[in-house]
């Protein structure tokens, strides 16, 4: 009885102390990820790998600096863009981030691949608050990034991002941004996106994009008549790798 008094409270005072010494081990550990991240004489890798370790931490107070990190103009482009993808894991505080996400992409000096990030990053957090930004995005000049804008927009769905990327594809002339279209609308299994599908599966001059929307309708899980009689008349198509697209319904 004795021996049992004294060897529970032991382990009990182990078990605390295991506690603190693990939550002291991932203290050092997160403040040794950040001035790794912060450090502008290391490596660009050695920078993100830090940052990536961060965000794995799921630690909310990393937030801060990477907003930082974000929105410093000096710093290094692979880093900026590693503090995006970063926070869009973590997606906490998720108004400081989408506003921080905002603020960047909108600055005239930000570079091309950061905005691309930042426009796939808002798709990451089904971000329907930048609606604004992307219906922008998608009606710009630049067709890479209506290309982005468009894959957002189909992480994000809903009625208000398929009702963009329809009013989109009517005006785009662009195969590679139609196409894209085509496939954000596809991860919307709606009968209004399948009549559009259909639509475009006849009727677009594009191999490529007759392509998309074959597999698009392809992956629908019911689809109706209209799609399916459309995917028949696809596999009689003049380009073969629309007929391929097509066959995929038959296996």
């Amino acid at each position: 009885m004795i021996l049992r008094q004294i060897i529970i409270p032991l382990i009990s005072a182990l078990l605390i102390l295991s506690f603190f010494s693990a939550v002291a081990d991932t203290g050092r550990d997160t403040a040794t990820d950040l001035a790794k991240a912060q450090d502008r004489i290391r490596s660009v890798e050695d920078r993100l790998d830090a940052i990536r370790t961060m965000g794995q931490s799921g630690d909310e107070r990393n937030s801060g600096p990477l907003l930082r990190m974000l929105r410093d103009k000096r710093e290094e482009r692979r880093v900026r863009a590693g503090a995006v993808i970063t926070l869009a894991e973590s997606g906490k505080p998720r108004e400081k981030i989408i506003e921080a996400y905002e603020e960047v992409y909108r600055d005239r000096k930000t570079g091309e691949n950061l905005r691309y990030t930042i426009l796939l990053s808002l798709g990451t957090l089904k971000a329907t608050e930048s609606q604004a930004l992307l219906a922008e995005a998608l009606s710009g000049d630049d067709e890479r990034i209506r290309f982005k804008a468009a894959q957002a927009l189909g992480m994000i769905g809903g009625d208000d991002a398929v009702n963009l990327l329809v009013s989109r594809l009517e005006l785009e002339r662009d195969r590679m941004v139609r196409a894209q279209i085509v496939r954000a609308l596809g991860r919307n299994e709606t009968a209004s996106v399948e009549g559009v599908l259909v639509r475009v599966l006849k009727t677009d001059p594009e191999p490529l994009v007759r392509y998309n929307a074959a597999l698009s309708l392809v992956q629908f899980k019911s689809l109706g008549a209209e799609g399916r009689e459309a995917l028949r008349v696809a596999g009689e198509d003049p380009s073969p790798m629309v007929r391929r697209g097509a066959q995929e319904a038959g296996r």
